[in-house]
């Protein structure tokens, strides 16, 4: 997987409805890339609400020569890279190589939906997971199906499927477990456009 393929994975991996969503003018969670005048490249990636906020790094520079440089500071939530024309991938690479495995809070938690056997596509059960990398965590908990907000569906078509059948809320499973890994996807419910989550794929 390319530099480009990963930062598009940690910033799928943060959304979950709420997080990507900007809060007013000032405030914005995601990532910006730009170039500078000198000339360079600049990197801003927003870590509020991740499980990397509470890092804090002082500017640190690594200066070869006018056009071969780098730097990243990370402060109020933000970490920032800089660097020479050529330097845009050093960026990058760092930031996911180097500065997520560093920083990674281990009590931080990601809400993913598992596909329930015998509707995969189409009900999920809520689990809570802690980041590994930029694309994959490991799962920490599963909900009790019964429990509230423990099921995600895609429609109310599923919902109606479960009512008509034999099958209980309690009766639901999924064959993932404690302690597995998994890359999830953004999945976005047909019966409404705000209604999207994190899910994991099913088991091949």
């Amino acid at each position: 997987m390319d530099l480009l393929q990963r930062i598009q994975r940690w910033y799928t991996i943060n959304c979950n409805g709420d997080w990507e969503h900007s809060y007013g003018l000032s405030v914005w969670h995601g990532i910006s890339v730009q170039t500078l005048d000198n000339p360079g490249w600049m990197v801003s990636i927003d870590l509020k609400d991740t499980c990397l906020d509470a890092s804090a790094v002082p500017y640190v520079l690594h200066e070869r020569s006018t056009v071969n440089w780098f730097g990243y500071k990370v402060e109020k939530e933000k970490f920032e890279g800089v660097g020479g024309p050529e330097n845009l991938t050093e960026i990058l690479a760092y930031f996911l190589d180097t500065f997520i495995p560093e920083n990674i809070d281990p009590s931080s938690t990601l809400e993913v939906y598992l596909p329930v056997l015998g509707y995969e596509e189409q009900i999920w059960l809520h689990a809570e997971t802690r980041m590994i990398s930029e694309s994959k965590v490991e799962i920490v908990s599963i909900s009790n199906p019964e429990s509230t907000n423990a099921v995600m569906w895609r429609s109310d078509k599923e919902l109606d499927l479960l009512a008509q059948s034999e099958i209980s809320l309690a009766d639901l499973q999924t064959e993932f477990a404690v302690g597995d890994r998994i890359e999830p996807y953004i999945f976005q419910a047909d019966d409404n456009m705000l209604r999207t989550f994190l899910v994991s794929p099913a088991k091949k």
